[in-house]
């Protein structure tokens, strides 16, 4: 078999609140994701050994999602998955716009298909969620509410495709520490999220009514978060942050101001659409 090419897409959190603790250190959330038009590419062809490179130095080389992934897939079949593989990295990582997971959930359901089909629809998404809590959204992808851990998914068939901008200010965040400064004050009753039907029609309302518990606690404790974040309401957007994190992002296009301001301060700009 020739090399392939996979392209495995980000995604953005429009709104998450946080609804529990659990007793196994993990919260219940709620959360409308979206796959965007950013994508890392997969290089993906057959080997004698294994073998897994990241174009990106914070990513581990040895221990990462994709490593994880054929480890999982050889305890569950029996069948060890030989492959030599390269991530061309554009997705940022620790932004909070899942590359890890897309990475895993693309190159899983590549390995599934080679094997001609080992698992099951119901165990691919079982052995994606011990990979990962957003790795089971990623093996289909598009516009979907997010339960439970991010594990319980139920897909809407639309898809918002619209316009938007996402500024990466150049930090990693962690989501385990974002998530243990989670207090019993910062839940919320499912009954008390704005999310009706009616306002999956209308973009600007939408964006308007959602928040995110996760991105409350970032804004106070990454200050270069904060300043961007401040920026772009200064400029009358109306930012929204990512997960856990560190990636803001808003609706439409970005101004020259914007672009300027990015520029000076060394913020990374992508323009991309809800896809």
């Amino acid at each position: 078999m020739e090399k392939k090419i996979l392209l495995s897409p980000a995604k953005v959190n429009i709104g998450l609140w946080v609804v529990g603790k659990r007793p196994d250190g993990y919260h219940e959330i709620y959360t409308l994701f979206h796959t965007i038009d950013l994508y890392d590419r997969i290089y993906i062809q057959p080997s004698a050994v294994q073998r897994v490179e990241i174009t990106s130095p914070l990513v581990d080389q040895t221990e990462n999602t994709i490593t994880k992934t054929f480890q999982a897939f050889e305890d569950l079949t029996g069948i060890k998955p030989t492959f030599n593989v390269l991530v061309e990295k554009n997705i940022p990582v620790g932004g909070g716009l899942g590359g890890g997971s897309s990475n895993a959930a693309t190159v899983l359901k590549f390995i599934n298909e080679y094997y001609d089909y080992p698992l099951s629809e119901e165990e691919l998404h079982s052995l994606a969620r011990y990979i990962g809590a957003d790795v089971p959204f990623f093996l289909k992808g598009g516009f979907a509410i997010g339960e439970g851990v991010g594990e319980k998914l139920t897909f809407i068939e639309k898809r918002l495709e619209e316009e938007i901008f996402i500024i990466y200010p150049n930090i990693q965040i962690p989501t385990k520490e974002v998530y243990q400064k989670v207090g019993f004050d910062m839940l919320t009753t499912k009954d008390k999220i704005p999310i009706i039907d009616s306002l999956l029609g209308d973009i600007s309302k939408l964006f308007d009514a959602v928040e995110n518990t996760l991105g409350s606690i970032v804004e106070e404790s990454y200050p270069q978060v904060k300043e961007v974040l401040n920026t772009l309401r200064h400029l009358g957007y109306k930012p929204l942050i990512s997960g856990s994190g560190s990636s803001v992002f808003a609706l439409g296009k970005p101004t020259a101001e914007v672009e300027k301001i990015c520029k000076i301060k060394g913020w990374k700009l992508i323009k991309t659409t809800l896809k």
